[in-house]
């Protein structure tokens, strides 16, 4: 062989030994935190999150960015706990005011991947019964996973990650080493079926409940209370047609609790002062106006992940919101307190 072709079998076979030498991308990811933020974007802001994803979820990877990778969160959720939208281009919004479980498999056993939070878009793949199967591309810090090509997929037999980090004690604890009563503090507590369950409520700041139990850092309670029978009946109801401010305002108890579709003309967004009952002093809300035939103003409680959208808005824009009747007639000026799920 000629000096020549010894030089470029020579340097051919260093690109090939070179190249198999470069770290390859993973196909996907383990998830090797207990939890870790899903953001809209990569980087660290509140009003970019929208999700919670639980370790050992397997995701996929679509791109990577710094320290930062994006991956595709894959699951099913309770179809009822998810709305339609066109928004951004995608099909659902999750909008029960607590969020949402995402599970591997439509079973309300399967393993939790995420939590969902409210107000976060999706795309829809398919539907199954009471479960719809979804879809959405989001970042994730690369540090809290594990790169998983080799690992063949999570078993969703095996015991939760949640619970898995926490064992249930060998010997329950004695009644004495249990406080008989806690209080829900900060912004309230998601009430669930079990320590991985589904959502059943949410607790309000100063819930007082009675302690029936302990599962590492879980509290089985006990909570009483009672239900108004009208907010239990199909939503947007009222006399065969859709609900309007004027009728909740005529009937601020019946209708306490019902979901509504409004359009309405923004005007500005607030912070509720501590005269305002109704409100959490400092609680961010949407000042509008009644369109059509209702007159006056209609109060809209921000939640955080919102309130970014909402801000965006202009004076005198038309909107439509997607609520849930938080009081009638305010305390204050009388008029409807709705709170937000969802602007489209």
């Amino acid at each position: 062989m000629s000096p020549l072709r010894i030089a470029v079998a020579s340097l051919l076979a260093s690109g090939l030994i070179a190249g198999s030498a470069a770290p390859a991308i993973a196909q996907s990811v383990r998830v090797s935190v207990p939890e870790e933020n899903f953001r809209k974007e990569p980087v660290v802001a509140g009003s970019n999150r929208l999700a919670t994803v639980f370790e050992g979820a397997v995701l996929q990877v679509e791109a990577r960015q710094g320290r930062w990778i994006r991956v595709a969160l894959d699951g099913w959720i309770w179809s009822a706990s998810v709305s339609e939208t066109d928004r951004d281009g995608f099909d659902l919004i999750v909008s029960d005011p607590g969020g949402e479980n995402l599970r591997e498999s439509p079973d309300g056993e399967a393993r939790r991947v995420a939590r969902l939070l409210r107000g976060m878009l999706l795309d829809r793949v398919e539907r199954r019964g009471n479960w719809t199967h979804v879809r959405r591309s989001g970042w994730l810090w690369s540090e809290s996973t594990i790169g998983d090509a080799r690992a063949g997929p999570v078993d969703a037999s095996s015991e939760d990650a949640s619970d898995a980090r926490e064992p249930e004690p060998s010997a329950p604890p004695s009644p004495a080493e249990l406080p008989g009563r806690i209080v829900v503090r900060g912004e309230g507590a998601e009430l669930q079926v079990s320590p991985s369950g589904d959502t059943l409520a949410h607790l309000r700041p100063e819930a007082d409940l009675e302690v029936l139990a302990r599962q590492g850092s879980w509290a089985r309670v006990r909570v009483e209370g009672w239900v108004w029978v009208p907010s239990t009946l199909p939503a947007d109801s009222a006399a065969g047609g859709q609900l309007t401010p004027n009728d909740v305002m005529a009937n601020p108890d019946q209708y306490r609790g019902r979901q509504v579709r409004w359009r309405l003309q923004f005007v500005s967004v607030e912070r509720a002062e501590p005269a305002r009952g109704d409100f959490r002093e400092g609680e961010p809300f949407i000042l509008a106006r009644a369109t059509g035939e209702a007159q006056g103003f209609v109060y809209v409680a921000v939640p955080l992940e919102l309130l970014a959208e909402a801000e965006a808005l202009r004076p005198l824009q038309i909107i439509d919101v997607l609520g849930r009747v938080r009081t009638g007639r305010s305390a204050l000026m009388g008029v409807p307190v709705l709170d937000l799920i969802a602007l489209d």
